[in-house]
């Protein structure tokens, strides 16, 4: 009895610094999360099931709907008094339509998106998104679900099913075959062997900092939605499924690397451009075969570009932290909200100065002659441009006036010699 307790004493002063993972996939009918709109059917809605379902689907007491649809290819078992069908007006906010149950049951243990803790935040990669060797891995109570056991060795500080702690992995072998309980499996990889050993005492000691698994998992990004990224130049750091709008600084270290004082500093550099405004994880990963530690960076509100800016800042962290052999830094291009402005700027510009010096060019040289009709019955009156332009020196002068003239621009008016030569005949 003292020793059963001396090991439950044990076991949760260990995990006082360690990270839960709970188990996220299950084919309870009880989980919002396994209905498309992430909520659980209501009086006045039809639940539809796939055609074919690997886990029994157990449906509990005092379930309220308009109605189900089969699946063809499927076990579900009833309680007494389970289900009770019809539209109901009684609930508010239920809306008719239909409920589309979605078979989460069956998932591997490298797979996106089936993992949940505290210590995931959306720069966190999808291969860190796994247990480590310091986390304590939980299966929910009283749910359905068949788990891929990974082909590579892992390693975790415990494991808990079905409320009972698992202190080793003998305990947890025996649990896995046991057969006990059928609705919740554990499928071994292909060497028949559940890959995951229990070590309650797993501890880094290194002050360069330990990778979350020494021999890392591959991640299955098959199930995973890759939304479309908001920006240009999108980046996709180690370990993501999907091509993300931030910056990424990663760089090899050795044992001189002090990985606690270096993420100090990160966040100091962040705090330095607002945390409220910032999302970021540091991670210690192993990638082939080189020990890395990677930075991601992302804005909290949508992709603005400040992400950026922050690794930009931090590659001289970096460089003059320690005697690390490379750094490599991925950062992302303009919103595409911005995308372009620039070019739509001065795209701007140019017809505005287009359509100003065609205003010009017309006034001045390409008004055509406009006839307007006069009052008078049979008269029109030209108005025609008024040339503001003087090619040369023009002098209108008599033809008996001794003023000199420049050469070659003299010019005789011929209405004037007209009048002259009248006015001559006139007086003979």
């Amino acid at each position: 009895m003292y020793k059963i307790f001396f090991l439950h004493v044990l076991f949760f002063t260990s995990l006082s610094s360690s990270a839960v993972l709970k188990w996220i996939p299950s084919a309870s009918f009880d989980l919002a999360i396994n209905f498309n709109d992430k909520k659980l059917p209501c009086s006045k809605q039809t639940v539809v099931f796939p055609e074919s379902i690997m886990e029994t689907i157990r449906i509990r007491s005092k379930t309220h709907v308009k109605g189900l649809v089969l699946p063809v290819n499927s076990e579900i078992s009833l309680e007494t008094d389970a289900i009770e069908f019809g539209g109901g007006d009684k609930e508010d906010g239920c809306e008719e339509g239909n409920a589309y149950y979605l078979d989460r049951s069956a998932s591997s243990w490298a797979q996106a998106d089936v993992w949940q803790s505290d210590r995931f935040n959306e720069a966190t990669p999808d291969a860190e998104r796994i247990p480590c060797y310091d986390d304590l891995v939980e299966f929910p109570e009283e749910s359905q679900f068949t788990v891929k056991m990974p082909d590579v060795s892992q390693v975790t500080r415990g494991i808990k099913v079905n409320g009972e702690v698992l202190y080793s992995t003998v305990q947890f072998i025996r649990h896995a075959f046991s057969f006990e309980e059928h609705e919740q499996s554990f499928v071994p990889n292909e060497n028949l062997r559940l890959g995951v050993s229990i070590n309650m005492k797993a501890e880094c000691t290194s002050p360069a900092g330990c990778p979350c698994q020494k021999f890392p998992v591959k991640i299955d990004c098959s199930t995973k939605f890759c939304p479309k990224p908001t920006c240009l130049e999108p980046i996709k750091p180690i370990g993501h499924c999907c091509k993300i709008c931030g910056g990424a600084l990663a760089f090899e270290v050795d044992q001189s690397f002090i990985y606690q004082r270096f993420k100090e500093l990160v966040q100091e550099t962040v705090m330095s451009y607002g945390e409220e405004r910032l999302v970021y994880h540091v991670g210690r990963i192993v990638s082939d075969t080189k020990e890395l530690v990677q930075v991601v960076v992302l804005d909290k509100d949508g992709y603005t570009g400040t992400s950026a800016e922050v690794v930009n800042d931090l590659q001289y962290v970096a460089k003059t932290h320690s005697s690390q052999l490379w750094v490599a830094a991925m950062m992302s291009g303009s919103p595409l909200s911005k995308a372009g402005l620039g070019a739509k700027i001065a795209v701007s510009m140019f017809f505005v100065v287009a359509m100003f010096m065609g205003a010009i060019y017309a006034y001045y040289y390409k008004l055509p002659s406009i006839q307007l009709p006069s009052l008078g019955r049979d008269r029109h009156t030209a108005i025609s441009r008024f040339q503001r332009r003087t090619d040369s020196v023009v002098t209108l002068t008599r033809r008996d006036s001794t003023v000199s003239l420049p050469s070659a621009t003299a010019f005789r008016n011929p209405l004037y010699d007209s009048k002259r030569g009248r006015g001559d005949t006139d007086n003979d």
